[in-house]
């Protein structure tokens, strides 16, 4: 046998050991479809993002008793402002949905979950959102900290 499969067989052995006997499965599936919707349903966060921030922008001037004059001069560049926000809120949807695949896997074939690594997309407002089970279905998300 070559000195590589020879390691290789070693290695394979060695995490065998490590792993342990079987378990019973506690599946959790939980993280995974969270990680799944966030990667999946993000660029409708992005594709929504002018009409999000219009809606942020008009929640803004309706709740807060600002001067006119600033609610006017305020709002254009608040808005383009805005629409980067929400691009940007869309691309760390999708890392955080890419970095919780893996663990979202693992939980797979342990008991429980982790919470979720992009927190503050669970607290705000979305054009839809439901809950399927585990999977949260959010479509056009504001990631703008006016909603609170």
């Amino acid at each position: 046998m070559p000195p590589v499969l020879a390691r290789l067989a070693l290695l394979v052995f060695s995490l065998g050991l490590l792993i342990g006997p079987t378990a019973d499965a506690r599946a959790d599936a939980t993280q995974l479809c969270r990680s799944v919707s966030s990667i999946a349903l993000a660029p409708t966060d992005v594709l929504f993002s002018p009409y999000i921030a219009g809606h942020d922008i008009w929640y803004g001037m309706m709740e807060w008793d600002d001067p006119l004059a600033l609610q006017i001069g305020s709002a254009v560049p608040a808005y383009f402002y805005l629409v980067g926000m929400q691009v940007g809120g869309a691309i760390m949807r999708v890392i955080s949905g890419i970095f919780e695949f893996p663990v979202g896997l693992a939980s797979l074939f342990r008991e429980g979950s982790q919470g979720a690594l992009f927190r503050a997309h669970d607290d705000t407002y979305a054009l839809y959102s439901e809950n399927f089970g585990p999977c949260p279905v959010r479509i056009g998300s504001s990631y703008n900290m006016i909603n609170y």
